[in-house]
């Protein structure tokens, strides 16, 4: 039997998904700062998009695996043909270390250390953007040739996704880091940077899988699973 996946339908999905996890955490906030209930049963910590081991946090995880398995499967067919795919392998594992780093929380241990090596403040209070953002800078030059010679459209979609995903985990995280510094991180003001940098950290990665999605069905006509169903023979009992 032979599954077609419609890349549109995968994104609506997505979204669905993550606007209910974005009603959750809000209505978590509104509990916390207008009727001074912050655990309701755990579920203000099941949904807050500020902790980590959630249920935000284990989308967020998934989101990143699957692109690691398209981006796989996009290298692996390149591969097949004989086109180039080290960009695509190397974007693998590139987001194969991001799903770690999401469950994981590997970035946010990288604070201390970049904090007293560069004795850092203000925007740069949440250190390892630091090092994160070189990365960036590096990625950007390394595959600014990459993008050039995809389909435009595809280019673009990649560029927009990239731009919905960096402006949350960096730009919000830089904004977040100086009002934290000034003023802590217990008020609404702190909860809006945090809800808007997780809601387009997820929205840009679903963007992202809607584009490896399409370009796979241009560039190799369709996106389809394969399940086989083997016939077994019943079991034969002795009489």
């Amino acid at each position: 039997m032979d599954l077609e996946i419609n890349p549109k339908t995968v994104f609506n999905k997505l979204l669905l998904v993550i606007l209910f996890l974005l009603f959750a955490n809000i209505l978590g906030i509104i509990s916390k700062f207008y009727f001074h209930h912050d655990t309701v049963f755990g579920l203000v910590q099941a949904f807050n998009f500020d902790t980590e081991y959630n249920i935000p946090t284990l989308f967020s995880f998934l989101e990143l695996i699957l692109s690691t398995v398209l981006l796989f499967i996009i290298a692996k067919k390149h591969k097949e043909i004989g086109s180039g795919y080290i960009y695509w392998l190397v974007l693998m594992v590139i987001f194969l270390f991001l799903s770690f780093d999401e469950i994981l929380s590997i970035h946010e241990r990288l604070i201390g250390p970049v904090s007293e090596l560069l004795n850092t403040s203000g925007i740069l209070a949440f250190a390892w953007v630091v090092p994160y953002g070189v990365l960036l800078l590096i990625f950007v030059v390394a595959y600014s040739r990459f993008l050039i010679k995809l389909p435009r459209g595809i280019a673009a979609l990649l560029i927009i996704s990239g731009i919905i995903y960096v402006s949350g985990a960096l730009g919000f995280e830089l904004v977040g880091g100086k009002y934290v510094e000034q003023y802590g991180n217990d008020s609404i003001i702190y909860a809006i940077c945090y809800t808007s940098e997780e809601f387009l950290e997820m929205l840009g990665i679903a963007a992202f899988i809607y584009t490896l999605l399409y370009n796979i069905t241009i560039e190799f006509n369709s996106f389809s699973l394969t399940l086989i169903k083997k016939n077994i023979d019943a079991p034969h009992f002795a009489q």
